[in-house]
């Protein structure tokens, strides 16, 4: 059986394979574990790994299963297809910045490792007698900029990446 979860925003995959009646190799993120399970009741698991037992208690709901091991509590969210993909399609990705008229660099604002705020000026474009801010289009970290304080660049010329 494989399946993903997740805990604290962070995505889990596992693999379980029954070797005989209750033991098991599971598989968490790469990682292999030997382990024999004991079901206590419907809800109660007794687990044995690498020699160190655990009691867990799982109690689910129709959005999130809550575990508690040895007393510590775990609570799982429990993602359809459509959220999985959702959530996937809304994570930041690099995003490069390019100018949309020929221009003069004033003056840049920031250096690439900074930290940039969605909106924030990056640097200072000269064109048409006029000076714009060339903003950062999402939160994120300054990773590339490519024209120096300045140089001359032209309709696309690539002026800095966000990640």
């Amino acid at each position: 059986m494989n399946l993903s979860f997740w805990l604290n925003n962070r995505e889990y995959k596992l693999s379980i394979k029954e070797r005989q009646k209750n033991d098991i190799l599971v598989d968490l993120n790469g990682k292999t574990y030997e382990v024999a399970v004991e079901f206590l009741n419907s809800d109660e698991i007794l687990l044995i790994i690498d020699g160190k037992i655990y009691n867990a208690i799982i109690c689910a709901s129709n959005s999130s299963f809550r575990v508690c091991v040895n007393g510590q509590s775990f609570d799982i969210e429990k993602k359809s297809v459509s959220q999985i993909l959702e959530g996937r399609h809304n994570q930041r990705q690099k995003r490069d910045v390019k100018t949309s008229m020929p221009g003069k660099i004033v003056k840049v604002l920031m250096t690439e490792g900074d930290d940039a705020e969605e909106g924030q000026a990056v640097l200072i474009l000269e064109a048409m007698k006029m000076q714009n801010e060339i903003k950062s289009p999402q939160k994120g970290k300054v990773t590339k900029i490519i024209p120096k304080a300045g140089d001359s660049v032209e309709t696309g010329t690539l002026l800095f990446s966000v990640e």
